[in-house]
């Protein structure tokens, strides 16, 4: 998400108009879920997608057509068995798309500005763009997750229904305002990933899991390990001067993953006892049963509670027979996705 956003930012500033398409609803087995984003360009190139096939090819076709009369629309995709038979698309279901015109002007730089600095900052917003009729610049709006009138030009009413919908779904979804309709749809990395840990599962990790969309914190009290050139994906590099309090000053919440892949057995054990005293929404440590037995049998011993221990997910990573760093983070950050969805999902 953040990727895309700021291809956003930077197409608007060299002048050029876009069209955003979101699937705000689906049924059904369609390609893509509530969210999926993709920006068509005038020329009818593409970054992100909707689903692919027949449904992708549809949706660059109408933004064509909206870059001729700047104005945003929405439109449905019947996914069924009988009006895909001479298609790709055997899934079935339906979506609906809407697809946002929007012009390279000042406000929409500022606007999408500010959701890359919001998004590049862990925090959560809404954007609020009306969908029928003319399109005005003026009419686009950033709302905090918090609902806090960040754009001061939000109507009051605007901001209160923002607010009753993040209680109920994170899905986009079109609301109505004084005959007009709005796209409220959501922007966050979802999910911070701190790896404790710079090696070389670090690493692989880091990249990967940048590449599905989590902010990623690395931490390690190595300098020639923790640095930019090993980590140029991540959010953050912080090198520590020991792994004591290395989650000091940082808000660790459910939308937290952290990811123990320290040098050593006694720095991993130092993790986890802090480890279980946040509210991490997924806690994994790299390591055999036979460690993982160690450790656990150690801080049983020292009065850590057993039912948090049982959160911990050791050995980390889904079972596929991983072997070298670049597969061990494909299973740690498959089961990080796998841990996202579960919390998304339950969430709705």
């Amino acid at each position: 998400m953040k990727q895309l956003i700021q291809q956003i930012c930077t197409f608007l500033k060299n002048g050029e108009d876009l069209v955003m398409a979101t699937v705000c609803n689906k049924n059904g087995s369609a390609p893509r879920m509530a969210g999926a984003r993709m920006i068509v360009r005038c020329d009818g190139s593409i970054a992100g997608t909707v689903g692919g096939g027949m449904v992708e090819a549809m949706a660059i076709k109408e933004s064509i057509q909206i870059f001729a009369h700047k104005k945003s629309a929405r439109t449905f995709f019947n996914l069924t068995n009988a009006e895909t038979a001479g298609t790709d698309m055997i899934c079935g279901g339906s979506m609906e798309v809407c697809l946002e015109y929007i012009a390279a002007v000042d406000d929409n730089i500022r606007v999408f500005s500010d959701i890359l600095a919001a998004i590049s900052g862990g925090r959560r917003v809404a954007l609020v763009s009306k969908l029928n009729g003319q399109v005005p610049s003026s009419s686009r709006y950033v709302i905090a997750d918090s609902g806090k009138q960040e754009d001061l030009r939000a109507p009051e009413s605007i901001v209160s229904a923002v607010k009753k919908m993040r209680l109920a779904s994170s899905s986009p979804s079109v609301i109505r305002y004084d005959n007009d309709e709005y796209l409220v749809s959501y922007f966050a990395i979802p999910g911070d990933l701190f790896l404790l840990g710079a090696g070389h599962v670090a690493a692989c990790t880091a990249e990967a899991a940048a590449r599905v969309g989590f902010r990623v914190i690395v931490m390690d009290d190595r300098a020639e390990f923790a640095n930019r050139e090993r980590f140029s994906v991540a959010d953050e590099v912080v090198v520590l001067s020991s792994f004591a309090d290395c989650f000091l000053g940082y808000e660790i919440s459910h939308d937290s993953y952290l990811v123990i892949v320290t040098r050593g057995h006694m720095h991993d054990r130092d993790v986890l006892e802090q480890a279980l005293r946040t509210s991490a929404g997924y806690v994994g440590m790299i390591g055999s049963r036979k460690k993982r037995n160690a450790i656990y049998a150690h801080l049983i011993a020292n009065g850590a509670d057993k039912e948090q221990i049982g959160r911990v997910h050791c050995p980390i990573g889904l079972s596929i027979q991983a072997d070298t760093p670049e597969e061990i983070a494909v299973s740690i950050v498959a089961e990080l996705i796998q841990e996202r969805a579960r919390r998304q999902n339950r969430g709705k």
